[in-house]
């Protein structure tokens, strides 16, 4: 079987060449990414659904992530992956990576749901393609944050912050206006000729928002709940950078990407306005953002 989806600009294709059952695809909001298939996908993923899993040779251990939730090895014509199943600890899926990241050839073992055998795509997104797919994007300019991301009249709104911060809270307050709610969770920023772009994806969180879609990015608020008012300041540019590093998902093993992605921050934040937000969970926190970035805006000027 084949599957593509597109997430971010970029367009994954996974090839299954033996027709084995495809189980829990495609999964919620995944199915509203999916795409037609393309001649030259940005990551095209072979893969062979196979008991035992085959031994790979490996060299240098490069990443270890989470006890051995992942791996990343060196290898003479690449990256040799390996993902451990979290139930067993066991080896589950096993890759060949190309030193680009735009190659993989995996194996994958057999799964069981619903009384039937068959394999499961989002043991492959979850993490090898997610790996490949973030080593992409930070070496062509593009940043994955924990952050809301929406539309609304025609400008990109970014709200991050750490778990808690508020993020689904104020995605659904914009959408009660209208506004097109990229993700409550993770979004895709993309450095571009004309200045960033904001994406949607499909990783969710508590408010379930994922929209297939994009927008101009026009500010970046580091956000947290307020104790009696909306309250906005401006931050310098040394705060902004730590706190979004904070919460961008860095691909630590690839030292292109980290080194791209620093140089990324360091034009987002001379374009971009980025100021810190401590909101209340009310609707007029839509009003309040319009009339500080006027006047914010106006005194600049």
């Amino acid at each position: 079987m084949d599957l593509t989806v597109q997430i971010g600009g970029y367009t994954v294709h996974v090839h299954e060449p033996d027709n084995h059952p495809c189980l829990t695809w495609p999964l919620r909001p995944f199915d509203r990414f999916l795409a037609s298939s393309i001649p030259s996908p940005d990551i095209r993923v072979d893969v062979t659904v196979v008991s035992p899993l085959p031994d790979l040779p490996a060299g240098e251990l490069r990443f270890d992530s989470s006890h051995g939730c992942w791996k990343l090895f060196e290898s003479k014509t690449g990256l040799l992956f390996e993902s451990l199943d979290p139930k067993i600890l066991q080896p589950r899926v096993r890759a060949c990576i190309s030193d680009d990241y735009r190659a993989v050839r995996a194996w994958i073992l057999p799964d069981l749901a619903d009384g039937q055998i068959g394999w499961s795509p989002m043991q492959l997104f979850n993490p090898l393609i997610e790996v490949c797919f973030l080593s992409r994007l930070a070496r062509e300019g593009g940043i994955l944050l924990h952050a809301s991301g929406l539309s609304f009249c025609e400008q990109g709104y970014v709200f991050t912050g750490p778990s808690g911060a508020g993020k689904s809270t104020i995605a659904e307050l914009f959408a009660d206006r209208g506004a097109t709610v990229l993700s409550d969770e993770r979004v895709i920023v993309r450095m571009r000729d004309n200045g960033f772009v904001l994406f949607g994806t499909p990783w969710v969180g508590s408010g379930q928002y994922a929209a297939n879609a994009s927008a101009p990015m026009t500010a970046l608020y580091c956000i947290q709940h307020g104790q009696e008012h909306h309250q906005i300041e401006t931050l310098k540019p040394s705060t902004v950078v730590t706190r979004i590093l904070q919460q961008a998902f860095l691909p630590h093993w690839d030292r292109s990407g980290v080194e791209t992605t620093l140089e990324v921050l360091t034009s987002l934040i001379t374009a971009m306005p980025c100021r810190s937000l401590a909101f209340l969970n009310r609707l007029d926190i839509v009003d309040f953002l319009f009339s500080c970035s006027s006047e914010l805006h106006t005194a600049v000027t």
